[in-house]
This record gives structure tokens, sequence and C-alpha cells, in this order.
């Protein structure tokens, strides 16, 4: 029986976020905390698999619920979030700074940002750059959940071909990502597009499916094992980073195995220790999404008004207001969209939102077509 929700998910996705907001505010304590957007890769491949894959193969629901679901899940936090930081950095960038932002900016309300970011050289480290840098990966999910559909389309009730085609085109995301990113072919690709990390997404579908088939089966001694893996998680983005992208592709290969082992167990067993279900961090879990998307417009526009790189002090400060703000948008915006407490029907959401993606562009083109000089 497939449980509607497990709890040691958001205990991963706490870890995940906080590795990648304390390497965003301090890069020098944990250097290779941008493992935690391998491990969100992963987590999300597999929510995306345990909740809405198999209904949709075996035409228990549509793609039309699906993506329905997964925007009404992920657009009002982002929509909210991504025009606040487009109006604050009207009025805080510099014009070289607004002319450099407003590219990826016309192409965030299409998920398409990824491509900007590829192409201009950005890299997820300071100073900040770019206010919505950190949306990349939401456009490769976009992406990915596209290719979902089209081999769904392909596949129609042919489960085995489904499961052939994406174990294909993991294996052959994969080999993009070793060319690209280890062997140094092109690190941006690897980095921002979908063909280098789609076997991370692919990676947490497969083992849900594998799951799937196992879970009858005689259980092994599984809770000291699955502690054992999310201390692995933990541990390896803290260990000091070597030179040479092969060591970085090695801890990236133990972090993603590392959570879709512990994915898997968790699914698995029926109970775990209370050091997986703490509620303190739990909650971290649940907010991770829209902690994830405020943490890293105040780090930068913070980086913009002060002109230099922050103190402690002062990225303390930023993730705290960062932290309550994410609590008030996953309170106030997020959750009474998605259990449909406001704005039940699809259409409506989209009359909602939609305003707010044209001020988006407005905004965007404004800077744009002014090389950033207008305020």
């Amino acid at each position: 029986m497939i449980r509607r929700y497990l709890p040691e998910v958001d205990t991963l996705r706490a870890i995940a976020v906080m590795l990648v907001v304390l390497f965003h505010a301090y890069p020098a304590l944990v250097p290779t905390g941008f493992l935690g957007v391998d491990i969100f890769f992963v987590i999300s491949g597999y929510v995306i698999s345990r909740a809405y894959l198999f209904p949709l193969l075996e035409r228990r629901t549509t793609l039309a619920d699906f993506y329905s679901s997964r925007f009404r899940r992920l657009a009002p936090a982002l929509l909210l979030t991504v025009l606040l930081t487009a109006l604050a950095s009207f009025v805080l960038l510099k014009p070289v700074d607004r002319a450099i932002f407003a590219p990826s900016l016309v192409l965030q309300p299409f998920y398409l940002q990824n491509f900007s970011f590829w192409l201009g050289g950005d890299s997820l480290t300071p100073p900040l750059a770019n206010p919505i840098l950190n949306t990349w990966n939401l456009a490769v999910e976009e992406q990915f959940y596209l290719l979902i559909a089209g081999l769904c389309l392909v596949t129609t009730t042919r489960q085995r071909l489904f499961w052939l085609l994406l174990i294909a085109a993991a294996t052959l995301s994969f080999a993009f990502y070793i060319v690209c990113g280890t062997l140094g072919a092109s690190p941006h690709s690897a980095f921002f597009l979908l063909p280098g990390r789609l076997w991370q997404l692919g990676l947490g579908v497969l083992v849900f499916g594998l799951v799937r088939k196992v879970r009858e089966a005689p259980q092994p001694p599984r809770r000291l094992l699955s502690v054992a893996l999310v201390g692995t998680i933990l541990i390896a983005p803290l260990v000091p980073a070597t030179a040479g992208p092969l060591a970085v592709t090695l801890k990236t290969l133990v972090a993603c195995l590392a959570t879709a082992g512990a994915l898997a167990l968790f699914e698995l067993d029926r109970e775990h220790y209370a050091v997986l279900r703490v509620r303190a961090v739990r909650y971290l879990g649940r907010i991770s999404y829209a902690l994830y998307l405020w943490h890293w417009p105040l780090l930068s526009l913070a980086v913009a008004v002060q002109g230099r790189l922050l103190t402690p002090v002062e990225a303390t400060l930023t993730l705290l207001v960062a932290g309550l703000l994410a609590s008030l948008t996953y309170h106030l915006v997020e959750m009474p969209i998605r259990m449909r407490r406001v704005v039940r029907n699809r259409r409506v959401l989209l009359v909602v939102l939609l305003p707010a993606s044209i001020a988006v562009l407005a905004i965007a083109m404004a800077m744009l077509l002014t090389s950033g000089a207008v305020r």
C-alpha cells in the first residue's frame, strides 16, 4: 500500500534546502552545498512519480489534471517572489545590472530562463549577480514534465516501452553530464540544461518504479540503513572540496544515490527513528520551496545595495527575513491555493495569476528595451 504522505521526505527537503541556502550565504562553510540541488532533483522525480506518474500511465488521471496540480503547487509562490523581486530590482539595481537581469526575466514566465543563464555564463556563486538565478532549476523541472508528457503520449498504455525510453533518456543524460561536466566539454551545459539533469530526475522516477515492484518483499533491517543514508547525504557536501571535476562528480553520485536509496527505504518501511521525523526539521522541509525562492533574491539585492559581499551577520539577518517570508508565503499563498481553500477552479487560477505574469513581462521588457536605463 502506497502511503499518501512520507514525513521523512520533508526531512530530506530540509537538508537539501539548507545545504543550498548555507552555500549561498556562507560558501566557505559548506563549499559543495550546491549538491542540495542534485538532491532536490532526485526528490522531485520521486515525488512526481509517486503522486502522479502511475495514475497517468494507468489512465486514472489526465495530463490536464497533472499540469493543473503542478501549476497550483508551484506557480503562485514563484510568481509572487519573481514579481516582487522584479519590482525591487527595478528600483535598486544599477542600469548595467538591470540590463543583465532583463533577458532572464523575460524568459521566466515561459520557464526558459535556464537558457539565458547558460548563454550568459552565469554561475551560482557570489557575487550573486542575478536576483532570479536560483529559478533555473524550476525551468529544468518544467521541461522534464513536458518530456514525461511526451513519453506518456507516445507510449499510451505500453508501460514497458515507457520505462525503456525513460531508462534510455536517463542513460544518455548521464553520458552528457560526464562528457560536458566531468570531462569539461561544457560545464555550463551540464549544470543549467535538462540533458545534464534528466538523469537525476529520472533516478527518482525509476527508484519509485522499482519500489512499487518490491514493496511487498520480506523486509531487511531498513531503519538503520535509512538513517545511515541520510547521514551520508548530510556529510558528503561538508567534506572539503578537492581539485578537479571528477571529485565533484563522485560527490554528486554519492548524494544522488544516497537520496534515492533513502527515499526507497522510507517507502518500504513503516517505522523510522524519531531523528528522521523531528517536527521542526519537517516544517523546514514543508516551507523549503518558498525558502529556496526567497533566499537568493534577498541575498542578491542585499549585495547590490551594499556594493559588496555580505558579512556573516548581514547574511544571517537576510536568511532570517527569508525564513519569515517563506513561512508567510507557505501559509498565506502556497497552501490555501494548493489545497483549494481559495481559487478552486483552474481557469480562475489562471485568470488570477495572469496579471502577475504580464507585470513581470512588462518590467522585463522595460529593462530590456532601454538597456536598463529606465526607472
